[in-house]
């Protein structure tokens, strides 16, 4: 018995394997017996559908009105025809429509032979005409006419239900947007139809994108507008939506709402595209720069968000809630090099507040690079007068600067600084005491030496030679500063000389000894 059972359960795995296959390998066969051609060559439109057996190959030119019972020919224009052929399981019928002097005039044929025009060759016509109307897009404008006229929006819709593509479809809705003026609970059900009918971003953005004022006049449009667009899946055509929007005379309610809409888009570049031409307008109010730099601290690119902040940045009279949130923005910035550049734009041709200078160096604190430190310290004390209490803390930053020679280069251009307090140049030189290397110490100091200096500003000089370890340097510094030493007062010469027995070699201290003994 229990050989049976197992017989018996093996026959019927058997058995769902293979019909499993089988239905596997019909449809297999049917998806690969099934194709659609189009091609459209000096105004002659050609479509081929094949589907197993059937096949239907359509070709037309000229303007063909069709009767408002979709079963017959009304007219051809002038130089136009018609070729239908149909085939079904081998039997081909073909029907050949040509303008005439009393209408319209028919060529049947049933496999190669020619028939009569006959009711059974009208009938064909009858049967397959529909189809040739709902493939090739045929007498759309007088069929939209004729289904709004007796259902309005519903009428179109129920007929665009019986379209296969899509680009047919969208055919008859742009038919439809062009001709007839929608009420508003018409235009939120179209919005929401639109994204739900058609599979192609393309075909929606074609239906969407030139008629955004008619969906951006009320809330109820617009929220349903832009709700449809979040249902697409393609950035690129959704920003092709929302530019065109964005020539229109939006109000800030929907420019916010087109805003929310390019928030959610996944692309960091179809996003920026958007924010871009949100901030290219001339109008925009406090509310809306800041609602563009809130979305930008949502772009994960530091280079596409550089470019957002860059251009709120270049907007005058921001508010504080907008400069604050400008702030939260960059600090999301991971890479010093966008960092750096989006605080280039700050100091840019603009007198820059202390709230801005606050800002730059609190977020100095957070970055890596010595090099990019070195640009903004250097261009906040080459371009803009810093207060004193500011002149303390942006000094004060040099310190978290590891490289002895971005630090001197920083304490350098500070010194040449002419309009700098005696305080100032001081707390400076005290900076330079606190390099470990000697060369660079050497190497500011000798700068210095060659500019117009004050008494207090040689003594401080001095003082910062002093802490050179190397003999060889400190009396490098001391021979360069020999000859202004030679004319000042005794209270310079005292320090020189102090500074001077510093050097421990004989021969490096008399190489300066002698300078004024």
């Amino acid at each position: 018995m229990k050989n049976l059972s197992m017989k018996r359960n093996s026959l019927i795995a058997g058995i769902i394997v293979a019909v499993f296959a089988i239905v596997c390998s019909v449809n297999q066969v049917q998806a690969q017996s099934t194709s659609t051609s189009v091609s459209i060559n000096n105004g002659v439109h050609k479509y081929s559908h094949r589907s197993g057996s059937q096949r239907l190959s359509i070709e037309y030119d000229g303007e063909i009105k069709i009767a408002d019972d979709d079963k017959s020919i009304e007219s051809i224009s002038r130089g136009g025809y018609l070729l239908i052929r149909k085939t079904s399981f081998g039997e081909r019928r073909e029907i050949l429509a040509e303008p005439s002097s009393s209408g319209v005039s028919y060529e049947y044929r049933v496999g190669r032979r020619v028939q009569e025009w006959n009711q059974e060759a009208q009938e064909f016509l009858a049967d397959v005409l529909l189809d040739v109307i709902r493939t090739t897009g045929i007498g759309a404008e007088s069929r939209v006419e004729r289904f709004f006229k007796k259902g309005r929006l519903n009428g179109v819709l129920g007929e665009v239900d019986n379209i296969r593509n899509d680009h047919i479809k969208h055919v008859y809705l742009k038919i439809m947007l062009d001709e007839y003026e929608l009420n508003d609970q018409e235009l939120v059900k179209l919005a929401q139809y639109v994204p739900s009918e058609l599979d192609s971003d393309h075909y929606i953005s074609e239906v969407f994108k030139d008629y955004s004022d008619k969906f951006l006049k009320n809330d109820a449009t617009t929220n349903a507008f832009l709700g449809a667009l979040r249902r697409m899946d393609s950035d690129h055509y959704v920003t092709q939506i929302l530019t065109r929007a964005l020539r229109e005379d939006l109000n800030d309610d929907a420019l916010i709402k087109v805003i929310e809409a390019a928030d959610v888009m996944d692309s960091d570049h179809y996003k920026t595209n958007v924010l871009k031409e949100v901030l290219d307008r001339r109008d925009l109010s406090d509310k809306l720069v800041d609602a563009v730099i809130k979305a930008s601290t949502e772009i994960d690119s530091d280079h596409y968000a550089t470019l957002i902040i860059s251009d709120a940045l270049d907007r005058p009279n921001l508010s504080d809630e907008a400069f604050n949130n400008l702030m939260d923005a960059i600090s999301r910035i991971d890479s010093d090099h966008y960092v750096t550049q989006t605080f280039q734009s700050m100091l840019r041709d603009r007198d820059v507040s202390d709230k801005v200078i606050e800002a730059i160096l609190n977020r100095l604190e957070y970055m890596d690079s010595d090099h990019y430190r070195n640009v903004i310290i250097s261009d906040l004390f080459e371009r803009q007068s810093i207060s004193s209490e500011h002149f303390t803390s942006l000094l004060n930053t040099v310190d978290d600067i590891d490289s002895d020679h971005y630090a001197s280069q920083i304490l350098m251009k500070v010194l040449r600084n002419n309009s700098l307090n005696d305080a100032q140049y001081d707390q400076v030189l005290r900076k330079v005491e606190d390099i470990d290397s000697d060369h660079y110490k050497v190497v500011i100091i000798k700068d210095v030496l060659g500019a117009k200096l004050t008494e207090k500003h040689l003594m401080s000089i001095l003082d910062a030679a002093e802490s050179i370890d190397s003999d060889y340097y400190k009396s490098e510094v001391l021979k360069n500063a020999c000859n202004l030493v030679q004319d000042a007062s005794d209270d310079v010469k005292s320090t020189f000389r102090t500074v001077a027995r510093g050097i421990r070699s004989d021969t490096y201290y008399g190489r300066v000894a002698r300078c004024i003994d």
